[in-house]
């Protein structure tokens, strides 16, 4: 090894002039650092962006199946005490009879009352009564749309007791949906029939309210049996979902999820990310796609200007090894150049002595010879000491800069991360609780959006001075997460004095009385998550993480401009 090294220290590399070795090293010792940690942070930015997503979208997605499925449990309660009034069920009977008269009477009598029942009902576009063989009774229906209901209705498998819904032509190009209930009579509970009632999909676009995950996420419930798409939160989009979707929800259901996380290819060859969850008792499934590239935007932005810091240093490293190289190259050539000049006889050339750099003490050598020796190896000595403390003291500050926000003053988060980590572990040692608090400041992107983004930079500076001027201790630690996200850690803190100290927060803010013509409330404010626990010696920080994100999930979700205390589950 040491002959390997010293081939290339004294061996190849002398064959190279300086001015080369000290431009190649400068870009080489700039360059390789931040390209290496560029690489690694964009790769774990795009994974924790994505394993973000895929916790929220499936959460999001599954209480949008819970709604939609309240949402048609009404419909069918409705349904089953129409079809077992006695008012139908006498009806039914006349209409079986063998009196063709009362038959005639019960045929109207039927649609009259499907018109009582429904039809102060917007959302309840159709609602037809059909017999044993599936024809529809109703003598005022055209028949065209007749036809249609029964082929419906005979196409529609075993309804096992249970009501069915499916998607069917309305006429005129329109789809609507269709719940089929079977009619048995309470006395011989022999099979009378089928109701169907067609619901308008619009009645169930509430259940997408309030819901954008961001990303360009597309939102909407699919049938499995068929692809067909039974409600979109987006209009215009496409009738049928994505065959490579649809072979990604085939696999899901094969292993019996109730939701799943899938990624696939669409037609227009892009990555997308979806979030599927089944509505129970039904072949539908909520469904939410995120674009692979829309959901990679901030991370690409970080690589792009990570890129441009590269372009940059490489450039100032590629001047300052001209330079320093040129400052060393030259004089060494004209001490050269005079030594030559002396060895051939000429004994009153002088070499220059510009300067105090080890160039001027050789030269000065030189002139003096060994008289000077010691005083120049003690001014060697001076300046190599106090250029070991200017880098020292250089350290201490670019360690301290590496630990801070850039933009508000407050600690980043790396800094966060070791921070968390340290105090989880003294509380697991010392007993003691520890509080984590995760706050977001309300509709801050409309605020930029309006305001502009000088605006939002100030707006978070001044955030970051409430926070500081609130920590009631020096070892509480404020940091700045990500974007208009801040964390708290408050240790030895019980819920009850951390939520006192996120509600304390609030009001700060909120009394800063920062315009936000955007906000409901017409005032920046922040909402709170919070995390209280007893740590161990097993408790991790994304635990911590997870139960304050979900509070402030919660948060927002509740109206915002509130404190919510976290609890250790998963999903709503």
């Amino acid at each position: 090894m040491r002959k390997r090294l010293d081939f290339l220290s004294m061996d190849f590399l002398r064959r190279i002039e300086i001015r080369y070795r000290l431009i190649n090293s400068f870009i080489l010792l700039s360059l390789l650092p931040l390209l290496i940690s560029g690489l690694i942070a964009y790769r774990e930015t795009s994974r924790a962006t994505q394993e973000k997503l895929q916790v929220y979208s499936v959460q999001v997605v599954q209480q949008v199946s819970q709604n939609l499925l309240l949402r048609m449990e009404r419909i069918e309660e409705d349904s089953e005490e129409l079809v077992l009034s006695e008012r139908m069920q006498s009806l039914l009977t006349d209409y079986y009879g063998a009196d063709r008269v009362a038959s005639a009477a019960a045929r109207s009598g039927m649609a009259r009352m499907l018109l009582d029942s429904y039809g102060a009902m917007p959302h309840v576009s159709q609602k037809y009564v059909l017999d044993r063989t599936r024809q529809v009774i109703d003598p005022q229906i055209f028949p065209p749309l007749a036809s249609s209901i029964s082929r419906l209705a005979e196409e529609t498998p075993d309804l096992g007791g249970r009501p069915r819904w499916t998607l069917y032509n309305a006429g005129h190009g329109q789809k609507s949906l269709a719940m089929l209930r079977e009619i048995r009579l309470t006395g011989n509970n022999r099979s009378a029939g089928l109701l169907l009632v067609g619901v308008q999909p619009s009645h169930f676009f509430h259940v997408f309210e309030g819901i954008d995950l961001g990303y360009d996420s597309n939102m909407f419930i699919v049938d499995a049996d068929d692809g067909q798409i039974v409600v979109q939160s987006h209009k215009g989009s496409s009738a049928a979902a994505d065959p490579a979707l649809m072979q990604g929800i085939t696999a899901s259901l094969a292993q019996k999820r109730d939701s799943d996380f899938i990624a696939y290819t669409a037609r227009d060859k892009q990555l997308y990310y979806a979030a599927v969850a089944r509505v129970p008792h039904t072949s539908w499934l909520v469904v939410n796609a995120t674009p692979g590239d829309k959901l990679n935007a901030d991370t690409r932005s970080v690589r792009n200007k990570i890129l441009g810091i590269g372009l940059l240093c490489f450039l100032v490293s590629l001047l300052l090894s001209y330079l320093i190289s040129r400052s060393i190259s030259q004089p060494l050539k004209r001490l050269i150049a005079v030594m030559r000049e002396t060895e051939a006889g000429n004994s009153q050339m002088r070499a220059e002595q510009v300067g105090t750099d080890e160039i001027a003490v050789l030269s000065r050598k030189f002139n003096q010879m060994a008289s000077k020796v010691h005083q120049n190896k003690e001014q060697l000595e001076d300046q190599v000491a106090v250029r070991t403390r200017e880098l020292e003291r250089a350290n201490r500050k670019l360690e301290a800069l590496s630990a801070t926000d850039g933009l508000t003053g407050v600690a980043n988060r790396r800094r966060f991360d070791e921070a968390l980590g340290n105090e989880l572990r003294r509380s697991a040692r010392s007993a003691k609780p520890l509080a984590l608090l995760m706050l977001d400041v309300d509709y801050f992107k409309k605020y930029n959006d309006r305001y502009g983004h000088q605006a939002g930079d100030e707006c978070l500076r001044v955030i970051a001075r409430v926070l500081q001027g609130s920590s009631r201790r020096a070892t509480d630690l404020v940091a700045r997460y990500g974007g208009e996200e801040f964390v708290i850690i408050v240790a030895e803190s019980e819920a009850g004095s951390a939520i006192q100290l996120g509600e304390n927060i609030c009001d700060a803010i909120f009394s800063l009385k920062i315009p936000h013509a955007d906000s409901p409330f017409g005032y920046i404010t922040a909402s709170i998550g919070v995390a209280a626990v007893q740590p161990d010696d097993h408790t991790l920080a994304e635990r911590v993480l997870r139960i304050a994100d979900q509070a402030l999930y919660h948060a927002k979700y509740q109206g915002r401009n509130r404190v919510v205390l976290g609890s250790d589950y998963n999903g709503f």
